[in-house]
């Protein structure tokens, strides 16, 4: 059944609707629900009448998409938009709007129902011509958690705060047990002011610390196996040959600038200036290249197993999310790293929230997200070519096969060197699979296709995060609401392409 704009009592009256219409965006939002299939929103109500009377899914899937394709996406501002915005005011008809508990619940119940209603606007962006996998882009951003970065606290302190507050449950559970054996026996109000009302609702907020403080505590007891995979001596050797091929780029380039200063004062054209220092004199040189015999030192002294040298962390309130080096003036935050694959038309194929803190070790497992989504919304061309910045650059990326098929051709460098007239040459120091890569990129066809990567994938984040580099829930709902980002930029990419018929038709 199409989806109208319905008030208490049946259809609104024209002019209502006329109201709405006004928003046109709305109309055509309706139009895509219909076209997506939403029986598991539908099927996860409850059939017996239990509980009371259901929101209906194509209302909130309608009112969250308009509200995220116009950056509002707190739940609490969600549902005042619901009860302030004209024009959802008209979609609801009347009726009781949503609360910000009903939008929290509504992505938290309904995981798979996004999940399948992103992958129902895959579909549609595929039968209007808007979707070609053959060149992919990969680029990740950190976004911040609901949670304060003094709330990281080290494994041992964890421990000792989940004992105290096991302790204070033990306690509450024996006081409510105490009053409902005084109820029982007719001597209530002999024992404590409190009623059992109010020591019910501290239980229950014990509970939920309880379980957060274990989340964090399982959090921190993974980062010592995650250490011990990438033990320090490998963070080493990375860092080295980070300082290495930084290095060997600062010298050629400075010994070049001195080669033509002497190549012009021998023919009588001397330049103005002073003139360049040779490579060994150049302050910025020499700080490299303490760093770099710096590290080797350090490598010289480092044992294979040694293990780490800081406790492991996790925060209270978010136990999942991590410090990671924020955007712009940020310097630190405590958030996610949000990782997304866009297509032609910067369509999103794929946008998830890895357990990691480093772009490299995510890209290979949300390569194979990619792979899932473009399968179950039936995309059968080939993925040939998959673009990525210097953050995905390692030597276990060149050499891995990726889980779609196509080439990899990730940055060796900054992103202005890498798409310059004079991209860096393979050098004899490179590992073997940065020097295949990096003789990749050197070539004409290797600079064409790099050049696409930030037209592709750049906007998106800017359209994305413009207004809110946040997330607004906590916990497995985080999930969800990164899909429904995704999904919303779909629609709307959808939606933009489909706009002038449409609105054509309605008119009509």
């Amino acid at each position: 059944m199409p989806l109208h704009f319905l008030g208490p009592d049946g259809p609104l009256p024209a002019p209502m609707e006329r109201t709405a219409a006004d928003d046109p965006l709305l109309w055509l939002l309706m139009d895509v629900v219909d076209d997506c299939d939403l029986s598991i929103f539908e099927g996860s109500y409850r059939a017996d009448g239990s509980g009371g009377r259901p929101y209906d899914p194509r209302l909130l899937l309608v009112s969250m998409l308009w509200c995220y394709q116009n950056q509002i996406r707190s739940p609490s501002a969600i549902a005042g938009a619901c009860r302030t915005h004209i024009a959802l005011r008209v979609l609801w008809g009347g009726a009781r709007t949503p609360s910000r508990s009903t939008i929290e619940r509504f992505l938290h119940r309904h995981h798979d129902g996004w999940a399948q209603f992103n992958i129902d606007v895959l579909k549609l962006c595929d039968r209007a011509g808007l979707l070609d996998v053959s060149t992919t882009a990969t680029d990740s951003t950190p976004v911040a958690a609901p949670a304060a970065r003094t709330a990281n606290q080290s494994r041992a302190r964890i421990r000792l705060k989940i004992s105290e507050t096991e302790h204070a449950l033990d306690q509450i559970i024996a006081r409510v047990a105490a009053q409902g054996a005084a109820a029982e026996a007719g001597q209530t109000g002999t024992f404590i002011d409190e009623s059992c009302g109010d020591l019910l609702r501290q239980e229950q907020q014990l509970r939920r610390r309880l379980t957060r403080l274990r989340a964090a505590e399982t959090s921190a007891d993974q980062n010592d196996p995650d250490r011990s995979r990438s033990p320090p001596r490998q963070a080493l050797l990375d860092r080295i040959e980070h300082h290495r091929q930084g290095l060997h780029t600062m010298t050629t380039a400075q010994q070049q600038a001195c080669d033509i200063y002497q190549a012009k004062a021998a023919t009588g054209r001397k330049p103005r200036g002073p003139a360049p220092r040779l490579p060994a004199d150049h302050p910025n040189i020499r700080r490299k290249q303490a760093t770099l015999d710096k590290a080797i030192a350090k490598l010289a002294t480092l044992t294979e197993q040694q293990p780490p040298t800081k406790p492991t962390r996790a925060n209270l309130t978010v136990p999942a999310s991590r410090i990671l080096k924020g955007k712009n003036m940020t310097r630190w935050v405590q958030g996610d790293l949000l990782t997304i694959t866009t297509g032609s038309n910067q369509i999103i194929l794929a946008a998830q929230l890895p357990d990691t803190g480093n772009d490299h070790r995510t890209l290979h497992p949300h390569l194979a997200v990619v792979a899932d989504n473009c399968r179950r919304a039936g995309i059968t061309t080939p993925m040939t070519r998959h673009l990525a910045d210097a953050g995905y650059a390692s030597e276990a990326v060149f050499t891995t096969p990726t889980p779609t098929g196509g080439t990899l051709y990730i940055a060796v460098t900054n992103e202005y060197d890498q798409t310059s007239a004079n991209p860096p040459t393979p050098d004899d120091s490179n590992t073997p699979g940065r020097r295949e890569m990096t003789e990749r990129l050197a070539t004409t066809e290797g600079k064409a296709v790099y050049r696409r990567r930030t037209p592709m994938i750049e906007p998106v984040f800017a359209h994305l995060l413009r207004n809110d580099r946040r997330l607004h829930t906590r916990g497995p709902t985080r999930h969800t609401e990164v899909i429904v980002l995704a999904a919303a930029h779909n629609t709307k990419k959808y939606i933009r392409a489909k706009q002038p018929s449409r609105v054509m038709t309605k008119a009509h």
